[in-house]
């Protein structure tokens, strides 16, 4: 895939990505919103059946109590009284109940209107009416009866009211109850419960504090709560409207945990468009790591083959001109001439076999296919072997190496083959990275859990990012798009495996300019 559609897709995904992230957030806030509208609704339509069944409470048991009261003192006689109204007052003065009568008078004085007009038929006489009122003092008042009547009496004296009766009796009765206190009216227990019920109808199932209040005077009506939450929403309701529509007391209610209860009526909603989201996000950038990561994988075997490609091009062509040297006549007739060519296409052709050995090695050891044959050995053994393989390549170089190996003699379990190998690549990489200047030293120490191998250089050092990903297959630091040093990327990898399949751990430390430090450990399985 070319470079710049590679990146127009990245850019498409990650637009589209964006786009469902903002639609599925405009969506989650307006549910919360249309859920908000929702709650205020429900919670005022609450506040206005609260304040209305208060009402009708209160104006039911003036009723009943009233209703009660006049059924034990009797009626005035109907012979007297064309209609008769009846109804409980309480003066405050002297702090008694009054029963009310009013009613009208009808007098007749005997005389008929066939005396003004004798030939009238009409023999109806003549009626004088005349208005009384007539007030009892009883000796219980309304509230304590109210107290003491059952729910079952109260509903069945109410019963027995016409609606004509209920609505002589209401305009009374709010009049007389305006003169008391909100106190004495309704009690904080009742508008608990009432809003509760009212709440729990309507599926609102969040705590509340709630107050009564008289213009902006706070009554002792409410819960203690309430003035901590002052700042929150406030839904308000009027209480015992007049028949003008006015009132002077006001039911303010405050949810304090509106905000949690919202989110938790569409949680569910949330939970998965969050969830679905994160996988979209996830999805997307897995794809994009391994997008990248089989471009890096394609650059890294586009660049080992160039490498192998010129690892074996150089041997391949040394054996070539050595061939056709033999095949001369002049150097046929010179024995130490054929020696000579035979002897470079030996090294030559044991060169690539050691690269394709190498190569094959890596591939056994990432499909897990090598079988390591150790045996008990000094490991100081293998380390010697690799001084010596290397040795001409420090002479040729006119370099240095210092060995510091420590002398108490212990065995571990090693493939010993191998672990020439390691060391071997460790120098040599020492060597080809020491621009000129090939100064080494090898440390060995022996400690009562561990046995620890230090190869030290003076060369180019590396930076942390190489540091990084120096044991990655195939990896090679370059300068530009040259590499400075040949290789194939290959050795520190196969070093790394093999440490790790002796139970051994490496690390470098390194900085540029002055050098580096490969450092290998194995522990030890018994004390000292």
């Amino acid at each position: 895939m070319k470079k710049g559609l590679f990146t127009v897709l990245v850019a498409c995904m990650a637009m589209a990505l964006l786009g469902i992230i903002i639609v599925q957030t405009f969506w989650i806030q307006t549910n919360l919103n249309s859920r908000d509208r929702q709650f205020s609704l429900s919670v005022n339509n609450a506040l206005a059946a609260v304040s209305e069944q208060i009402k009708e409470r209160e104006l039911r048991d003036y009723i009943v109590a009233t209703q009660k009261l006049m059924d034990s003192i009797g009626s005035p006689k109907e012979s007297q009284l064309t209609e008769v109204f009846q109804y409980i007052d309480r003066t405050t003065e002297v702090n008694k109940t009054l029963l009310v009568s009013r009613g009208i008078i009808q007098d007749t004085y005997g005389i008929f209107p066939k005396l003004y007009d004798p030939s009238s038929s009409d023999s109806t006489p003549i009626l004088d009416y005349r208005s009384i009122k007539a007030t009892t003092v009883l000796e219980e008042d309304v509230d304590a009866t109210i107290d003491r009547m059952s729910s079952s009496e109260r509903m069945q004296r109410i019963e027995r009211l016409s609606s004509m009766d209920k609505a002589k009796y209401e305009s009374i009765f709010m009049d007389i109850a305006s003169n008391k206190s909100i106190e004495r009216r309704v009690s904080t227990f009742e508008l608990e419960l009432l809003l509760g019920q009212e709440l729990l109808l309507r599926d609102i199932d969040a705590s509340f504090e709630f107050r009564v209040f008289e213009g902006n005077r706070m009554s002792g009506l409410g819960t203690e709560l309430f003035l901590q939450n002052v700042n929150r929403t406030t839904y308000r309701t009027p209480l015992f409207v007049d028949v003008d529509g006015a009132s002077d007391y006001e039911l303010r209610i405050i949810f304090p945990e509106k905000n949690a209860f919202l989110r938790s009526s569409v949680w569910r909603s949330i939970a998965l468009s969050v969830l679905f989201t994160l996988i979209l996000i996830s999805v997307f950038t897995i794809t994009l790591l391994q997008a990248s990561k089989q471009k890096k994988i394609s650059d890294i075997k586009s660049d080992f083959i160039n490498n192998m490609t010129h690892e074996f091009k150089t041997p391949i062509a040394t054996i070539q001109l050595a061939l056709d040297a033999l095949g001369t006549p002049v150097v046929a007739k010179q024995p130490n001439k054929v020696t000579q060519y035979l002897g470079l296409i030996r090294d030559e052709s044991r060169r690539m076999n050691t690269q394709v050995e190498n190569v094959l090695q890596i591939s056994r050891l990432d499909r897990r296919e090598l079988e390591l044959v150790t045996l008990e050995v000094n490991p100081h053994t293998p380390i010697k072997t690799a001084i010596e393989h290397v040795r001409l390549l420090i002479d040729q170089s006119e370099g240095t190496i210092e060995i510091s190996l420590d002398p108490m003699h212990i065995t571990l379990p090693m493939s010993e083959s191998h672990m020439t190998n390691v060391w071997v690549n460790l120098l040599e990489n020492a060597i080809k990275y020491s621009d000129g200047n090939v100064k080494i030293k090898v440390v060995t120490k022996v400690t009562e859990d561990a046995f620890t191998v230090s190869i030290q250089d003076s060369g180019i050092g590396m930076s942390s990012n190489v540091r990084r990903r120096v044991f990655d297959r195939f990896y090679r630091e370059e300068s530009g798009n040259i590499h400075n040093v040949k290789g194939h990327g290959l050795g520190l990898s196969y070093v790394k495996r093999i440490v790790e399949l002796h139970n051994g751990t490496i690390y470098v430390k390194s900085q540029p300019k002055i050098g580096s430090t490969f450092t290998v450990r194995f522990p030890l399985k018994h004390s000292l």
